[in-house]
């Protein structure tokens, strides 16, 4: 009788276990996973930044298409972050938001590309991506993360 008793006291603290363990949720702490979006942020921000420094519709296209790599790059290290419970849904959005803003970065360089002269009259670039971004960030604050919103460049 003291064997069944063991047994139902095991049960429960192994099935526990297994579940704290399994990966029901992620590993990291909410601070690990905060170092992570703030260095991916950090890289999207650069990457856009550097595009602001070109001097020829050339060097335009080509900031731009580093900049969409970049930001592709920053969106897979989204992905491959170990996320906290609660906020794994965060950081697939997060990295969704972040392939499609890469994807309409090199859509505006193929159109560029496309109608030559119009890439030297352009003042200015604005991406949907971008406000999309801005949107997951400030998702992300909500949720505890201290992470700042991108720069206007």
């Amino acid at each position: 009788m003291r064997r069944l008793g063991l047994r139902k006291l095991t049960v429960p603290a192994v099935l526990a276990l297994s579940l704290l363990a399994g990966g029901c949720g992620g590993g990291a702490s909410k601070e690990e996973f905060e170092v992570d979006m703030v260095a991916a942020r950090y890289r999207v921000d650069d990457a856009l930044n550097q595009v602001t420094d070109s001097s020829s519709v050339d060097d335009l296209v080509a900031r731009l298409r580093i900049a969409a790599a970049e930001v592709r790059s920053a969106a897979t290290d989204v992905a491959e972050a170990d996320a906290p419970n609660g906020l794994a849904e965060e950081e697939r959005e997060l990295a969704t938001t972040l392939r499609a803003f890469s994807e309409e970065i090199i859509s505006t360089v193929a159109t560029l590309e496309e109608l030559e002269g119009v890439a030297a009259e352009t003042r200015g670039l604005d991406f949907d991506g971008w406000t999309a971004t801005q949107a997951r960030l400030a998702e992300l604050r909500k949720a505890g993360i201290d992470v700042p919103a991108l720069e206007r460049h």
